[in-house]
């Protein structure tokens, strides 16, 4: 039960200001129903943040210059990454058999139980990031449709790729789930999409993204290992054509996380559901520059839930 007080407090002290009128009050009480669903209106409201913007900045500023970096290997051999490749390969396609909405996104809401009743809210979250896209390609002064060839990197079961679809003559998703992709093939098809195509990655000698304008991923390179994401992201970054734009995210640090291939390897077996792993900044870096890319922006993203885990996104252009 909330109370007008608890709605003028929220306001003193979220806020630091008294509510417009004792209508915008009563409308609060009207449509909260707890101090939970209270609190997160108002820390979720612009506003707050506006107003609380200096200590909330001085906190993470702090924070990210003091964080102490583990060792991450980002390269190994040829053997080392067919393992690797082997176990993400056999790892998703196991959650693609059991709980393919949930592997994408992992909201209680689109478990295997729940989904029936939340599969419309799943697909048009698919939209939601395409309008995020569009706004973000928009203030580079970039083009949000017309593109020649879309290709999108972890396209599970088609999501996104089904509004990738809409801005650009043709797309192709690529993913490393057999059952995924068989679901993805029958939404586009429900849904009447006809420019877009569907690749297995098998291996990495199977690796080899078409010459593409707009390359997109998002929550996909961070279920890898640090030399999976590496070679992925020199993959996709090289067929970029001159003029074309790749947004990606991936995590650049976790707070105490280290990486060791052989250790990695001897423990990978035991391993059978979704990981989280990182790719240094100078890493990504090294990529970009390797492949005569320039970086419009990198920032950090809301992909991950926790302060310590610090998801970037990056919007780069082939020179």
């Amino acid at each position: 039960m909330v109370t007008n007080d608890d709605i003028r407090g929220a306001y003193r002290h979220l806020l630091g200001r008294e509510p417009e009128s004792d209508e915008v009050v009563e409308r609060h009480l009207k449509t909260v129903t707890d101090l939970h669903s209270l609190r997160a209106r108002f820390i979720s409201a612009p506003e707050f943040y506006q107003t609380n913007a200096r200590e909330l900045l001085r906190y993470f500023s702090i924070w990210e210059a003091r964080r102490k970096h583990g060792s991450v290997d980002y390269d190994c051999s040829s053997a080392e990454l067919d393992r690797l490749f082997a176990h993400i390969k056999d790892v998703w396609s196991k959650l693609g058999e059991v709980e393919p909405h949930f592997s994408v996104v992992s909201t209680q809401n689109f478990k295997p139980e729940n989904l029936g009743s939340n599969i419309e809210a799943f697909h048009r979250s698919g939209k939601g990031e395409i309008d995020l896209l569009q706004s973000e390609l928009m203030g580079h002064g970039l083009k949000t449709a017309g593109y020649s060839h879309c290709v999108e990197l972890g396209c599970g079961v088609g999501r996104v790729t089904r509004f990738l679809a809409e801005m650009s003559d043709r797309t192709t998703g690529f993913d490393i789930s057999a059952p995924h992709l068989k679901l993805a093939s029958e939404y586009l098809a429900a849904e009447g999409v006809r420019n877009a195509s569907l690749e297995l990655i098998k291996d990495p000698a199977s690796v080899e993204f078409p010459p593409c304008d707009l390359f997109y991923s998002r929550i996909v390179l961070q279920h890898n290992p640090p030399p999976v994401m590496f070679f992925l992201l020199r993959k996709f970054l090289r067929a970029l054509v001159p003029g074309g734009v790749a947004v990606f995210q991936l995590p650049t640090f976790i707070d105490g996380y280290t990486f060791k291939v052989d250790t990695y390897l001897d423990g990978m077996d035991k391993l059978d559901n979704q990981e989280l792993h990182a790719l240094p900044q100078k890493a990504v870096f090294a990529a970009i520059a390797d492949a005569d890319c320039d970086v419009l922006s990198t920032y950090r993203d809301n992909s991950l839930s926790k302060i310590t885990q610090i998801s970037s996104r990056f919007v780069v252009m082939k020179r």
